[in-house]
């Protein structure tokens, strides 16, 4: 078997890792001193996750992908399980409202991270399974059951944001897989109309809706921090104030280390800098897609393109938010913001798109995979 490497998603990933524990020290290290005396809490808890991270990820490259998918159930179950006990008193950490996390000592681990890459496992391995008969609308409603108990457990936290994404996620890899067109549009139009009164079930999400059409109408309240990105931003300029010199991190932006870092990135480093680190995630998208076209088998491309789809759209959302291109949700910019979850279950991500690149066959999928099994084809009582 041809086990390989891919240089170019490993220098990238490197580049964004390496660059986000400055950029978490530098928005952090004052505040951090003066609350905790420690300027580096935050640096040091995110070089563990990072560590911890790492060896997850060259584990998971250097297992075949097989191996993987075979215990996908056993993942499945597991993260459940994490959801679940989000909400028991003693094991559960809440925080802004919300709970989210699972406390251990100074540590917590927050599931729903994990739950994005397991479910879209589930259904890489169902689509495979069923490859011929995805045109089948049965087939397709079967496929929205599997991510269907995470979604009520996520929205249960509540966060609604990261039940979007994972529903919005799962009907991406039913168009990689061929959905037809016009069961995309039931699906879409059926979760627009799930999610407009579930959002509008509780007031402080359509005061974040508010806030995103006019921030100044909510200055003192859900608009703050859209002002005080933009005020930041607008202050870096092209080439920005210079490293450790923003003054947002300092008296504007509250946890400028997590959901809003790269407006201090912009304060300090400038467009140039931001556009770089854009670019860094462009290419991220590019090798994983390259990756999945070279996959050997359909469960590895499904998954392969949904999860560097899954990086890149968090990495648009992050964004997208700190410039009010769309209404506030709290999301992490990929490999450069603080949480030790996210930076954990995204190494996992990395060493995921590895583990296929090692398999990866010379010829395009198109050409090299057998013919998909049909209807007529199938035998009775496969799965």
């Amino acid at each position: 078997m041809n086990r390989s490497t891919d240089p170019w998603l490993i220098l990238t990933v490197a580049l964004l890792v390496v660059f986000g524990m400055v950029m978490v020290y530098s928005a952090s290290a004052v505040v951090a001193l003066e609350h905790t005396g420690d300027e580096a809490r935050y640096l040091t808890r995110q070089l563990i996750a990072a560590a911890l991270g790492l060896v997850l990820c060259v584990g998971t490259a250097v297992t075949p992908i097989r191996i993987l998918r075979r215990y996908r159930v056993a993942l499945y179950s597991a993260v459940l399980l994490g959801l679940v006990l989000c909400f028991v008193p003693g094991i559960q950490h809440s925080a802004k409202g919300g709970s989210r996390w699972l406390g251990f000592g100074g540590f917590h681990v927050q599931p729903s991270e994990f739950a994005k890459v397991v479910v879209l496992f589930m259904m890489a391995h169902f689509l495979d399974k069923h490859r011929g008969l995805i045109h089948d609308h049965r087939v397709v409603l079967k496929s929205m059951l599997i991510p269907l108990p995470v979604l009520v457990l996520v929205l249960m936290q509540p966060d609604f944001g990261t039940t979007v994404i994972i529903g919005g996620l799962c009907i991406v890899m039913l168009f990689i897989a061929g959905i037809k067109p016009a069961h995309m549009g039931i699906a879409l139009a059926t979760s627009v109309a799930v999610g407009i009164p579930v959002m509008q079930a509780q007031a402080y999400r359509l005061r974040r809706l508010t806030s995103f059409l006019d921030p100044w109408a909510t200055a003192n309240d859900e608009g703050y921090h859209t002002i005080q990105s933009w005020v930041a931003m607008h202050s870096g300029g092209l080439w920005g104030q210079g490293l450790g010199a923003s003054m947002a991190k300092l008296h504007f932006l509250p946890e400028p280390w997590t959901d809003y870092i790269s407006a201090v990135i912009a304060e300090e480093l400038g467009l140039v800098a931001l556009a770089s680190l854009i670019t860094l995630y462009v290419i991220l998208v590019w090798r994983g897609l390259a990756i999945a076209r070279r996959a050997r088998d359909p469960f590895s491309m499904y998954l392969a393109a949904t999860l560097a789809i899954m990086v890149g759209l968090e990495a648009f959302l992050n964004l997208a938010v700190v410039m009010g291109i769309v209404p506030p949700k709290g999301l992490v910019l990929p490999f450069v913001s603080y949480g030790g979850s996210a930076m954990i279950s995204h190494l996992w991500i990395v060493g995921i798109l590895l583990s296929i690149s090692a398999e990866a066959q010379d010829t395009p999928v198109q050409a090299g995979w057998p013919t998909a099994p049909t209807a007529a084809t199938r035998v009775p009582g496969t799965a």
